[in-house]
């Protein structure tokens, strides 16, 4: 008997949350910038790297999820590591460029009015490519590129986008991704 009524309760509450920040049949983009990662290719350290730029997409689904909302989309991100070191008489550079397009699902729920919360999964293509510019002194320079690293991954993300107005808001999201924080910008249309 408790688990109806919690069950009903659980009902109830999605019944009355009109009002959503996120809601079926909602389309929001944006652009998100992030910090951290799990890259990790050289135990000297990186001499640069690119902040991790994201793009998505993502629609509420009609699809029953109890009080809250399904949404699926698409994402797009962007990374790039440096490393560069003379160690006379080879001088190294190296750079890494991390491309990853992938198909996120994400289960949202509302606990404060304008905070769009959500937890979800995004299945991904990640393309890694390699440039090796190492230079040796007395002229010779070694040029080599490749892409070996690529591969599927599964992330895993919290997030929230809370909404200055109807329309636009601020997100942040923690994951093991592109990058473990990034802070952004939304636009929900409908």
């Amino acid at each position: 008997m408790r688990k109806i009524s919690f069950l009903f309760c659980l009902l109830a509450v999605g019944g009355t949350a009109g009002a959503q920040s996120f809601a079926t049949g909602d389309n929001v983009i944006g652009l998100s910038f992030g910090i951290g990662g799990h890259y990790n290719v050289s135990s000297r350290g990186y001499s640069s790297q690119s902040p991790a730029i994201g793009l998505f997409y993502e629609k509420g689904m009609p699809w029953a999820a109890g009080p809250g909302v399904i949404g699926l989309g698409a994402y797009a991100g962007y990374k790039s590591l440096r490393y560069k070191s003379v160690d006379f008489p080879v001088t190294y550079d190296w750079k890494w460029n991390y491309t990853i397009l992938g198909i996120r699902g994400a289960y949202h729920y509302e606990f404060l009015e304008n905070l769009d919360t959500y937890g979800g999964l995004m299945l991904a293509y990640n393309i890694v490519s390699f440039k090796d510019k190492t230079v040796v002194e007395g002229g010779s320079t070694y040029v080599f590129s490749g892409s070996s690293a690529s591969d599927i991954d599964l992330t895993l993300y919290l997030g929230g986008r809370y909404y200055f107005s109807d329309s636009f808001g601020a997100l942040l999201e923690i994951g093991y991704g592109i990058a473990y924080l990034n802070l952004g910008l939304t636009y929900k249309f409908y």
